[in-house]
């Protein structure tokens, strides 16, 4: 059982991945005597990188050197693993950051298989949160001939804690399923969640021979490789309305003469004077920012070496230059728009071989619906659209950005910053005007993201934690369509410095890792400080909004 009870803590930290081990580490470090708790819903440490979720042939996109902690080194304690200039092998990762929680004394602090389901915020003069935790318990099995199942049953737990930080992370929780026919399509669907904890249990199915993969993203390539790696076919498919493939580089790549490790780039000063942020001029060189972003000349230029960087990636993946079926995959848009989209080649061979031979077919088209066991796609109005027939489907189709944890009361959502539908008519017009305020001036100082691509993003609706993860029918996805019009109402994340609450005096809540990076252990260490010195007081006053 939970041994919470209704126990009270000074700090819990949500989330037992990276960013969330490295803030507990840092509080323990600056606070020894702070009592902390760690919940995690997975059954190990890690996060992503927890052992259920690694999946054949997973490996950080970092290269050895950018996935490890300043103060504890990757080779020291996973050493003859992984080698000077190769890809960490997520056990590997996994290994580390077990290693690190062992290290710092953080695993006894963790308890696993506790989801956060509610936080309400205390009324009294010191704030802190109540939470409400969701425990799985019982081991026990029943066996019916080949088939063992496991017999859980869930206690909740009401906890207390004076300060509260999220580190859930920006891929917990996949988007559902809302594929016309989901649920009477009688093969395996699955989200890329279910992906990442059942892989080899489908890899290893000799009835599964033919997949398809939804997603363009990094993850639909993984899921990708992983089936064609076992030569099991694959349809790979790419919503002709969606955005498209994401750039996905070399590990290295030429910028003129010179071969440069991609992943870094984005610490190197001049570089980082390319992209339009807010916050550049604290580098002291806002003089420079200011000619490239706000003048003419100064925006070619920015224009150019963005279109460069992009062109320098196709070329040197050779997608152009490998058949028709592989130019498929070419980006949509110019590098400038995709941002953290951006992703690296990792794996052990060529994956543009696999269509180059027929073991991959890329289909860009949209998917009508589910029928049985075959994929319709979209056809003209007087075609019924082409029909593919598959042993298992997994849909890389994003993550849910939120929390996934109801924050009480809804009437505080706008001061916490985060995303909601709940907002007052006082506050949404309120935070209308600041971010008309704060388009103004973004506009005026980075004209060039006033003229973006035409990219939709159609998928901008956060589920009710009752809703069912995949569509129960047709009718019932055609009742689900109200629920889709309202994700225009949705307010997206609105924290200071991507961290604290925008309205907050406690200063008893933070979230940490709600944005992706390149540089995600640097990010982490870093915001952990920054976090512990809000959580403290040991800040000034933040902007008032």
């Amino acid at each position: 059982m939970s041994d919470l009870g209704t126990a009270e803590f000074d700090i819990i930290v949500i989330g037992a991945g990276p960013q969330g081990l490295v803030a507990a580490k840092t509080f323990l470090q600056l606070s020894p005597a702070t009592s902390i708790l760690i919940l995690d819903s997975n059954k190990s440490i890690g996060g992503v990188w927890a052992k259920e979720n690694l999946y054949p042939g997973l490996k950080t996109n970092n290269q050895l050197g950018t996935f490890e902690f300043t103060d504890f080194n990757l080779l020291d304690v996973c050493p003859g693993q992984v080698c000077r200039g190769e890809h960490i092998p997520g056990e590997v990762a996994h290994e580390y950051l077990f290693k690190y929680a062992q290290h710092f004394d953080l695993l006894r602090r963790v308890r696993f298989g506790h989801r956060v389901v509610t936080a309400e915020h205390l009324s009294g003069d010191d704030g802190g949160w109540k939470l409400t935790v969701v425990h799985a318990i019982g081991d026990g099995q029943i066996s019916k001939g080949d088939d063992v199942s496991t017999v859980q049953q869930e206690v909740t737990a009401t906890i207390s804690t004076s300060k509260l930080v999220v580190a859930t992370g920006i891929t917990s929780t996949p988007m559902p399923i809302s594929i016309s026919g989901a649920a009477s399509f009688s093969n395996p669907l699955l989200t890329f969640g279910d992906f990442r904890r059942d892989a080899s249990r489908l890899l290893d199915d000799p009835n599964i021979k033919h997949v398809a993969v939804y997603g363009s993203a990094k993850p639909a390539y993984d899921a990708v490789y992983a089936f064609a790696a076992r030569s099991i076919q694959v349809t790979w498919i790419i919503r002709e309305s969606g955005h498209g493939p994401v750039y996905m580089s070399p590990s290295h790549i030429y910028l003129g003469p010179f071969r440069v490790w991609f992943e870094p780039l984005i610490t190197i000063r001049p570089l980082s004077w390319f992209s339009p942020c807010i916050w550049g001029d604290s580098d002291g060189f806002g003089s420079v920012r200011r000619l490239l972003h706000e003048t003419r000349i100064g925006q070619w230029i920015v224009g150019q070496f963005w279109k460069k960087l992009g062109a320098d990636i196709v070329k040197q993946t050779g997608i152009r230059d490998k058949g028709p079926e592989v130019e498929k995959l070419v980006p949509k848009e110019e590098a400038f728009w995709y941002g953290t989209g951006i992703s690296i080649l990792n794996y052990d061979t060529d994956i543009h071989q696999f269509v180059q031979d027929g073991t991959v077919r890329i289909v860009r088209r949209d998917i009508d619906c589910l029928d049985g066991k075959s994929i319709i796609f979209e056809g003209s109005s007087d075609t019924k659209g082409e029909k593919v027939d598959v042993d298992a489907v997994v849909c890389s189709t994003g993550w849910r950005w939120d929390t996934g944890i109801d924050f009480l009361p809804k009437t505080k959502h706008a001061d916490l910053g985060i995303p909601s539908a709940d907002h007052t008519p006082a506050q949404k017009e309120h935070w209308s005007n600041l971010d008309a305020q704060a388009d103004a001036e973004i506009l005026e100082r980075f004209p060039m993201l006033a003229h973006g691509p035409g990219l939709h993003d159609d998928e901008r609706v956060i589920p009710k934690p009752e809703d069912p993860l995949v569509a129960t029918s047709a009718d019932e996805k055609l009742k689900a369509e109200p629920e889709k019009q309202r994700r225009e109402e949705l307010t997206p994340w609105r924290l200071f410095r991507g961290i604290a609450p925008p309205a907050n005096p406690k200063r008893d809540l933070v979230f940490l890792g709600m944005m992706a990076s390149l540089q995600m252990v640097l990010r982490s260490e870093l915001a952990a400080l920054w976090a512990y010195a809000y959580l403290n007081h040991e800040l000034g006053p933040l902007l008032p909004l």
